[in-house]
């Protein structure tokens, strides 16, 4: 194979897009003396929530801190279980095992990768009885108490046949949304479905706080307690203390985002829609410019709602493009183009082999995934000089004119 397509420097398959303004206003917040959890976390969650229709929006360090706090606001414990994708990233299992609760695994869709409601309903039926008022395993008789779903890379699990199993299981839902912001499902906005949704905000995020994650949700007494628990268990956090005096009421973590990184929240926020128009521009780009590729299978618009488009993944079938996934990524390293995996699934991990001991062959498709996909570089940031050049290395790669 020919180097044409060379770059001089390395293209990243994700950077953050990082505006003056968004420094200005961190730069403001810096001088103002008050740089930890205080009004600009205030402004942050208010204005989250309205941007995705959600009456709260509770801000945290990370996804996974999220994720963690609703499960501890559900009350799980070591004899529950809880049922996910099996093809999504680690913190969306290790929370489960914080609990030392159980996490039961679905397969995915053939196309987009998801937890559907019949991949769902399959790994019911397989895994668990119901007794008529709980969902029990088979093998190891623990209480299933939720389902989290997981959006990957930007299309959206089906919400409502989803919810409407949980609510004849009596299981909370929890999205994982890491992938999902800002994506449509139906008509409402992701943020707005389960019991609780919770976004990441990291660096290579569709908005970043550097590290961070937001929670939606409706209930106002478990957003209270989760309150609390973000902030070690204390009754009142120090923006809203009149005073020194404050109680301790549960056992927390130190799971609070600072106003720092509220400040680029809140400025990225404003900035989402234009990033999320040039994520979709090069998207489409791709999608016309790769559709002449054979072997090669290309995302699609989601067809229950809008696509947020934070990755751009494709997947190789090697006999017909006579390129495999894994020099497909060589080749793209050779020409300074970076690129990912979505992920290896939870199941292929030591960890959890050895924990769980998984059945590797429950899950043809994310099997099959796992041995042909990969994300190619999608962010705002991308020149067209950058787009053209991942377009003439995918080309020159599968030796296409």
């Amino acid at each position: 194979m020919n180097m044409l397509t060379t770059r001089k420097t390395f293209l990243p398959f994700a950077l953050p897009s990082i505006s003056e303004d968004a420094i200005e206003e961190v730069a403001n917040v810096l001088r103002s003396g008050w740089v930890t959890s205080g009004p600009k976390v205030k402004q942050f969650e208010m204005e989250f929530a309205d941007f995705v229709g959600a009456p709260i929006a509770i801000a945290v360090n990370s996804a996974t801190a999220g994720l963690h706090l609703a499960l501890e606001s559900i009350g799980l414990t070591e004899k529950d279980a809880v049922i996910t994708s099996a093809v999504t990233f680690t913190a969306t299992t290790e929370v489960i095992c914080y609990f030392k609760a159980e996490p039961i695994l679905t397969d995915v869709d053939p196309i987009n990768h998801l937890l559907t409601p019949e991949t769902l309903l399959a790994t019911i039926e397989r895994e668990c009885t119901w007794n008529g008022s709980e969902l029990i395993t088979k093998k190891s008789g623990k209480v299933v108490r939720a389902i989290m779903p997981v959006h990957l890379a930007g299309y959206t699990c089906d919400m409502e046949r989803i919810l409407t199993i949980a609510k004849k299981y009596r299981l909370y839902v929890i999205e994982d949304a890491a992938h999902a912001f800002p994506a449509v499902h139906k008509d409402k906005m992701i943020g707005n479905w389960g019991d609780f949704t919770v976004f990441s905000f990291y660096a290579t995020k569709g908005i970043t706080t550097g590290e961070g994650g937001m929670i939606t949700m409706k209930d106002s007494s478990r957003a209270d307690h989760i309150r609390k628990m973000r902030l070690h268990g204390i009754n009142r956090d120090a923006f809203n203390r009149p005073g020194w005096y404050y109680e301790v009421v549960e056992a927390g973590y130190k799971y609070n985002l600072s106003d720092i990184q509220a400040a680029l929240g809140i400025v990225q926020l404003k900035e989402s829609h234009a990033f999320w128009e040039r994520r979709t521009q090069i998207a489409k780009r791709y999608n016309e410019t790769f559709s002449k590729i054979k072997g090669l299978k290309l995302p699609n618009e989601d067809l229950l709602g809008i696509h947020s488009w934070h990755l751009y993944r494709v997947e190789i079938d090697p006999e017909k493009a006579f390129v495999g996934r894994d020099t497909l990524a060589e080749e793209l390293k050779e020409r300074n183009i970076g690129s990912s995996l979505h992920f290896i699934p939870i199941f292929e991990h030591p960890y959890y082999k050895k924990k769980f001991q998984f059945d590797r062959n429950l899950f043809p498709n994310a099997n099959t995934m796992y041995a042909r996909t990969l994300s190619l570089p999608l962010f705002a940031g991308m020149t067209k000089q950058d787009e053209q050049d991942v377009i003439d290395a995918v080309l020159d790669i599968f030796q296409v004119k």
